[in-house]
């Protein structure tokens, strides 16, 4: 126990001390004055819409996760699977991937929902978003080609992955992982119930990727993440030349640099990705720097907000949980 506490808190340290040294990069670049007065010639009135995506993300995919959840018979209340889904964001923005199991813990505490339930429901949510992830990985790798463009290929470089030993180093893993699974099914197949359980409740959902409902909802979130990146773009005039296109980009830089488990909703490695999309596409560093300072300030300002009307709503609503 003790060994698994420490090497949390090494694990943690080590990525508060990656986002230190990756917004340390960004800022030492910066002139602190230059910086106040670039964003000071911001267009806020963008801001709104902003605002109103954000608050539309949230509800579809509190919907799209109750249709998930009503596969396996279950039906949580708007506002109860708000304040598991905006906790979970507010605790992940501390500890990387903690907001997972509050949203089950808050389930758990509200509606008594089953932790195979709600688990199943989480790992089948987080893998369609990461099919959905690759699909638009790969539209952008053909969508490069289409417009000369290499941002995403100076960043991943497909071709060395294919060449040497990496591929089959991959394949044989994999096989090999495949293999040890199986054999240990094979052992303790009997002890394998809530396994059992877990796979008929994924094997039930699955359905859904055909549910036109599913699909709508999947689809808006992912429209409007790219939104809340383009939207942006009309904060300076210098960005707001940018193209379609070259906001898709850096919606997809932006997001895989999210995907990393740095505490702060990825600080540093957001601000660095963005900088580096933008500065590619010829924009001066003040403006690039700016622009990535205001799209992360804001999203964890939401976080805050939501997570705060969230606790209000169990704390003081509901009282399922109570201050002493």
């Amino acid at each position: 126990m003790f060994k698994s506490k420490l090497f949390l808190a090494i694990q943690y340290l080590f990525f508060i001390g990656a986002s230190v040294w990756l917004i340390n990069y960004c800022f030492h670049k910066v002139d602190i004055n230059k910086f106040y007065s670039t964003l000071a010639l911001g267009h806020y009135w963008i801001a709104f819409f902003v605002f109103l995506f954000s608050i539309l993300v949230y509800v579809s995919r509190i919907t799209r996760w109750n249709i998930i959840l009503k596969t396996v018979d279950e039906d949580i209340s708007f506002m109860n699977n708000f304040s598991s889904v905006a906790l979970g964001y507010l605790v992940s923005f501390f500890f990387p991937r903690g907001g997972e199991a509050v949203k089950l813990l808050v389930l758990k505490k509200t509606d008594n929902l089953s932790i195979n339930k709600s688990v199943s429901s989480t790992f089948f949510e987080r893998l369609v978003d990461m099919i959905c992830l690759l699909m638009l990985i790969a539209l952008l790798f053909v969508l490069e080609l289409v417009n000369n463009s290499s941002l995403i290929t100076q960043l991943v470089n497909p071709k060395s992955f294919l060449q040497g030993n990496k591929i089959w180093f991959s394949l044989v893993s994999l096989m090999l992982g495949l293999a040890i699974v199986y054999v240990i099914y094979k052992k303790y197949k009997a002890k394998f119930t809530w396994l059992f359980s877990f796979i008929d409740n994924v094997k039930k959902m699955v359905g859904l990727l055909a549910n036109i409902k599913f699909t709508f909802h999947t689809f808006f979130i992912w429209l409007s993440y790219y939104l809340l990146t383009y939207l942006w773009f009309f904060v300076f005039d210098q960005t707001s030349n940018l193209t379609v296109f070259q906001a898709f980009q850096v919606m997809m830089v932006g997001t895989v640099a999210r995907s990393i488990p740095l505490p702060a909703g990825a600080l540093g490695a957001y601000h660095a990705a963005v900088v580096f999309a933008l500065t590619y596409m010829k924009v001066d560093y003040d403006i690039a720097f700016s622009l990535a300072f205001i799209i992360h300030g804001f999203q964890t300002v939401f976080t805050f907000v939501c997570g705060l009307v969230a606790i209000f709503w169990l704390v003081v609503v509901k009282k399922i949980y109570r201050i002493k």
